[in-house]
């Protein structure tokens, strides 16, 4: 009853401020730049309500508060520009977001974990806000594997484990192979010397749209990577994804996929080697990439980072490829400054990028 009650007051909470926001100016500008917005919310209300039901257990809950500033210089722009990548990609821009982590447990211990994370941003190409969704899932634990639906990562490459949120550099998911987010659902079992995932989404990333999308993924690895300082994966992922960047679908006709691909990554010291090889076909024409990252960490507890990476992609007979460097120092455990160059080898683009990103739980 006390559990129900609790349901019931968040879920009346949670609609009577939607209410308030839906009807405010901001939320038509919102909406205009996402996508399929009601599909989206009703995930988040179900991720929430779901949370709020375990409110009245001794389950454990995170709540992180994130805001973080952007500002550097495109040449081919030839002026300021307020986003780290492409304008239509949703990372990283202006805003604020929080990130929610909440652990389900009964008489018998865990039996599940929730995620929220949303992000409020400015996007500075058209002058408007945009609603940003992360994370919005549910992991139930199960005896044969952990299953889970909602956003969450594709079981693909290196972006499958590696944590990019709040970075400038990139993996290769952010250049078209793979996916940082889907909507869908997956499995995930961990052994001993590695994993092994799996899940069914619908290939259209950070928007929740079908149009006949499918896209079925999977990743096997050998090594932990904060035990054994190396992981070493082989992933597939094979269906018809959309053609969008961000929440900017350019072509609603699904597209063919199929891609086979192989990472690498290994701490040695202080150093840090990430890379990831992929090779397939996207839209009907033969596609690969090559992706490698060198990072070392200085100073005590790792404050400071320097990074070089370098990425090549090809499809059919057009080829692009980009270098970049980085540096991040944490400033203290809640702000970290980062900087980064990149250059476009094929466009000639020369960009500098600064970035103060704030990360603070909430007590």
């Amino acid at each position: 009853m006390k559990r129900a009650l609790i349901v019931l007051t968040a879920s009346e909470n949670l609609i009577f401020y939607w209410e308030r926001v839906r009807r405010a100016r901001i939320f038509k500008k919102m909406r205009a730049r996402t996508p399929a917005y009601p599909g989206i919310f009703g995930v988040c209300l179900l991720v929430y309500v779901v949370i709020a039901a375990s409110a009245a257990s001794a389950a454990d809950s995170l709540l992180y508060l994130e805001a973080q500033g952007i500002a550097g210089y495109s040449s081919m722009d030839e002026g300021a520009v307020y986003h780290s990548g492409h304008r239509h990609d949703t990372m990283q821009k202006n805003g604020i977001g929080i990130d929610y982590i909440k652990k389900f447990s009964g008489e018998y211990g865990d039996w599940g974990t929730g995620a929220l994370q949303l992000r409020l941003v400015w996007e500075d190409a058209d002058n408007k806000p945009q609603f940003q969704v992360y994370n919005a899932w549910l992991k139930l634990k199960t005896a044969p594997a952990d299953v889970w639906f909602g956003h969450n990562r594709a079981p693909f490459g290196l972006t499958a484990y590696l944590d990019t949120h709040a970075e400038l550099l990139q993996p290769l998911s952010m250049y078209g192979f793979g996916f940082d987010r889907d909507w869908g659902a997956g499995i995930s079992r961990d052994f001993a010397n590695g994993d092994f995932s799996t899940s069914l989404t619908l290939g259209s990333g950070m928007a929740l749209k079908a149009e006949g999308n499918w896209i079925a993924s999977s990743r096997v690895s050998y090594g932990v990577l904060p035990r054994d300082n190396y992981n070493i994966g082989v992933s597939i992922m094979g269906g018809k994804r959309l053609n969008a960047m961000g929440y900017e679908v350019m072509d609603e006709a699904p597209a063919t996929l199929l891609l086979g691909g192989a990472d690498f990554a290994w701490n040695h010291d202080r150093i840090e080697h990430k890379a990831e090889f992929d090779m397939g076909q996207m839209n009907d024409m033969a596609a690969a990439a090559v992706f490698y990252r060198i990072g070392v960490n200085l100073l005590e507890e790792n404050r400071l980072k320097f990074e070089a990476q370098y990425v090549w992609t090809k499809q059919s007979s057009a080829r692009a490829d980009w270098f970049g460097l980085g540096a991040a120092y944490k400033v203290d455990s809640n702000l970290t400054a980062r900087v980064m160059y990149q250059r476009d080898m094929k466009t000639r683009d020369n960009s500098v990028i600064f970035q103060l990103y704030y990360y603070r739980l909430k007590n």
